[in-house]
């Protein structure tokens, strides 16, 4: 590998070099970086053939191993692939690099083992508190009524609210409110994470302990059921999975989650930080007053059908310094950084002003649950 500190991004585009060259520069480093990760056993991936999706399974410690990771994994072998959300002239053309893109899976040994935040995560810590209060369902009330939907298509005037931008689901309201209509043809909601706790509380070895969030009612977004939004974004998060394993005197729960498509940078690592600490928290101490025995929560698995890396996010022509700031990160993680330098360590000033952020951020939600909604 070259030597660390050799490969400075602002000297090599002072110098000249053009942007594409030092991102194929970057690719290639992460390719021999992960090679690496796989004779280590921390990485399996298959590259497919032309036109199928590469699939790769990764192991973290923690979560910004994890994350880091498969950073490293989607620049070493993510297909390029343009998608709706890159840069576009007026004519269509595309005016950024492909996003990278693969199937991955990511084990995380312990979802709440620190360090447990990263430096380079996309907008740093901010919003993950807000995030916190947003999946215990503190912005619901944002969304369009599901009852008020089904009742517009019964009296046949869905046309008059189809261009309504309110939210369409949150993940908490569709698991734990999710929306159906009864035998009586009445619509009803489904508390399905309290369906897992009794579920798992009766038989604590049962494989049978999840919830979904796809409504093909709604999601498809195909006017066949009689919703069709004039703008519509069906959710990323599909599906929960709870599964205990019996350890010593009670059990570990494990969780796993599916999604449909994420963005690596921006969105992962929110995602696995509100899930963790509402639905996975929640559950097992649920489980735990219930079966009056102690729960350990165990590994979480987390996988995307499309994880990305958008190319935008690595050209300094569109994202400036924040683009060279994550070239520079793949050539510091490839070169050999401790990656203690790059985590955010408990017992460091910058750990203390983070989770003060964070409890901030989470409060302010609470108590203010109205804040910046609009429509």
């Amino acid at each position: 590998m070259e030597e660390r500190g050799q490969w400075n991004v602002q000297k090599m585009l002072a110098a000249g070099i053009q942007p594409e060259a030092i991102l194929e520069k970057a690719r290639a480093f992460s390719k021999i970086y992960v090679d690496n990760l796989a004779r280590a056993g921390k990485v399996s991936f298959t590259s497919g053939a032309e036109g199928d999706v590469p699939t790769a399974y990764v192991f973290g410690k923690t979560l910004p191993e994890a994350w880091e990771n498969s950073i490293m994994t989607l620049l070493a072998i993510g297909k390029n692939v343009h998608t709706h959300y890159d840069p576009k002239t007026k004519e269509g053309q595309f005016t950024s690099f492909p996003s990278m893109e693969a199937t991955v899976t990511m084990h995380i040994a312990d979802a709440f083992g620190e360090p447990r935040f990263h430096q380079n995560y996309l907008g740093g810590w901010m919003g993950f508190g807000d995030y916190k209060a947003e999946i215990e369902g503190r912005k619901d009330h944002w969304m369009i009524d599901p009852k008020q939907v089904v009742q517009r298509i019964k009296n046949g005037t869905f046309e008059e609210m189809k261009s309504d931008h309110r939210w369409n689901y949150t993940y908490h309201q569709r698991l734990a409110a999710f929306p159906f209509i009864g035998v009586d043809g009445e619509s009803k909601t489904a508390n399905q994470l309290e369906a897992v706790v009794k579920k798992l509380a009766e038989d604590p070895l049962s494989k049978s302990a999840q919830a979904i969030t796809w409504d093909p009612r709604w999601d498809n977004n195909l006017g066949d059921m009689g919703v069709q939004w004039d703008d519509y974004h069906s959710p990323c998060l599909q599906r929960l999975w709870f599964r205990m394993i019996p350890a010593g005197e009670g059990f570990t729960l494990n969780l796993n989650t599916n999604w449909r498509s994420r963005d690596l940078l921006k969105a992962v690592p929110q995602n696995i930080y509100g899930i963790t600490e509402v639905f996975f928290k929640k559950v097992r101490d649920e489980l735990e007053t219930k079966l009056q025995v102690p729960i350990k929560t165990g590994r979480y698995v987390d996988s995307s059908d499309s994880l990305h890396l958008y190319g935008h996010y690595f050209d300094p022509r569109k994202q400036g310094r924040d683009a060279e700031s994550y070239l520079q990160f793949v050539f510091n993680v490839a070169s050999g950084q401790p990656f203690e330098e790059r985590a955010i360590l408990p017992g460091t000033p910058k750990h203390d002003l983070m989770q003060e952020t964070i409890q901030e951020e989470y409060a302010f939600r609470i108590a203010n649950p109205d804040s910046n909604l609009t429509g």
